[in-house]
Order: structure tokens, then sequence, then C-alpha cells
């Protein structure tokens, strides 16, 4: 079970006590909470007080600690600095590739991308014009299909007006709380896997210490995309961020897959593409297990 734990309300104070995550506010126990169920933390509440001894356990843990902003876009993150025992071997091997094999990683991650937005259109039954776009793409995306295909499948999915610029749009606010969500647990196994997580295959921003959690999140994106536009066509009313569509965002990482041989929770899926990428980096066989993480996502 992949847990998430939200601090959503203000002026909470969080701590550890013995071996538990510590909740209190005032003075108060509000709740003491296992460190060894805790998977990322994700904070966007105000007035939150973080003791030192917390900061240093999650970083000893590699749980990743969230911080949110106003549109529930990530605005900044902690993480471990310690991956696994061979990590230097593995950042060695990630730097040292040459730019023919990012290439074509690059180029997997966006066809994989693209399909799985054709998949969205499809189970929604939209007008589908990406359905062969992904054939087109070429070395390191040179073309640029990643952007002409987005235009196409935000318009069609939520409608001509919308925009992702938007960033007070209701929808968006959704869509920016699960993909947070993704590069939570994105971020907790590139570290795992003794990787460099600012060192990208296609994101360069020397502010974002991610980048490379930026690039493995882009296939994975439309899966939140799908469970926004559920609940946006649920028939409810006065749908807002709420703890209930948090919590159903959440359970995205827990939903059951199909991992091209059985059923297996999303989160396990996601693990697999990070060592893929790590088998990528030693063998030169460019491979990624994609699957079609849509088969049992409705079951």
């Amino acid at each position: 079970m992949y847990n998430v734990i939200e601090i959503s309300t203000d002026n909470k104070k969080l701590s550890t006590y013995l071996g538990f995550l510590r909740i209190s506010e005032n003075g108060n126990l509000i709740k003491d909470i296992p460190f060894g169920s805790v998977d990322s933390i994700i904070v966007t509440g105000h007035g939150i007080i973080y003791t030192d001894n917390l900061l240093r356990r999650l970083c000893e843990e590699n749980i990743p600690l969230i911080i949110l902003g106003a549109n529930y876009a990530p605005c900044g993150m902690l993480l471990t600095y310690i991956g696994q025992c061979k990590q230097m071997e593995i950042q060695h091997l990630q730097i040292e590739n040459k730019k023919p094999l990012v290439k074509k990683i690059w180029q997997l991650i966006i066809k994989e991308k693209i399909k799985n937005q054709s998949r969205v259109l499809d189970l929604f039954q939209k007008n589908n014009r990406l359905s062969n776009l992904h054939s087109n793409v070429l070395s390191a995306d040179s073309t640029n299909r990643e952007s002409f295909a987005a235009k196409i499948y935000f318009k069609e999915l939520f409608g001509n007006n919308f925009t992702r610029k938007n960033e007070y749009e209701m929808i968006n606010s959704f869509l920016n709380y699960g993909y947070a969500i993704l590069r939570s647990a994105l971020a907790r196994y590139v570290v795992a896997a003794g990787l460099n997580p600012s060192y990208g295959i296609n994101h360069k921003n020397k502010l974002n210490p991610f980048c490379l959690v930026d690039d493995l999140i882009e296939p994975f994106r439309p899966i939140v995309d799908h469970c926004v536009y559920e609940i946006f066509n649920s028939g409810e009313e006065n749908i807002k961020l709420d703890r209930k569509y948090k919590a159903i965002l959440s359970s995205i990482l827990t939903k059951n897959c199909f991992n091209g041989e059985g059923i297996s929770p999303f989160y396990m899926l996601l693990q697999q593409i990070v060592w893929d990428l790590v088998n990528i980096y030693k063998t030169k066989d460019i491979k990624f297990n994609f699957v079609n993480y849509f088969q049992e996502i409705n079951a």
C-alpha cells in the first residue's frame, strides 16, 4: 500500500517520536504514524513547523517531503542525498551516456506519452487525432510532437477553452495535485535506484534538482488526466479539491494495472520503469517495459 500523508490544515507541527512521525498542534497530539508506513508527505497547509530531527529522519528513510503552492503545483521538495550502495557507479553510467542514447530514450518516453494520451481519448470516445502520431516521433522528439499532441489532446479532453497555462482553473488544480503525487513516488524510486535526480534526459533547467523525475513522469501524466476527467464528468456539483478528491487522486498509485504478465499496483510499475532506465544505462539496450496501464484501471 502506497501511503501519502497530506498536511492540509494550517499551524501543524511535524516532529519525531521514537519510530513515529508525530503531528501536533499547540502542544496537543493529533496523530502518530509509523515511519515504516509513510511513503511521502505532501504539505498544502500554512504555518507548518518542521523539527530538525524530522527532516533528518525523512532523509534517512528516503521519504520525500513535497511543498505545494497555491495552485497545487510543487514548489519545493526535500529528498535524501543517499541512494543505494552502488550509487556512484550508477551515476557515472548515467552522466557518461552519449547523446545518441539519450535522444533515443527521450524518443521512447514521448512515444509512450502520446500512446497513453490516445488511449485516454479512446476510452472517453473523444475525437482521436493522436492514434498514429506516436509513430512520427523522431530521435529526441526533434520535431516536437509532444507539444503538438498536447495542444490537440487537452482541448479534446477538457474542451476548446481549456489551457494548462491558466493555473487558477479548478481542473488544473486537480491535475497539478495528481502530478505531484506521481512526482513524489518517482523521486523516491529514482534516488533509491542510485540515480541522480538532477541529471535529466531532456529537462535541463539548472534551477530544477529533479529534472530526471520530470522526464520519467511524462508517460504517466495521462493516467492522472483520466482520473480528473472522470471526477469532473461524474455528475456531481460544486466539485473542489477537498479531502475526498485528494484521496481519489492519491489512490492512483495503488490502482491495479496489467503489467504485461499479471496484475500489479501502479506504483510497482513506476519502480520498474526506473530500473529499466538503470538497465539501459548499464547495457545500452534501449528498452522500457511500458504496458497499457489502462487495461485494468477501470476494473
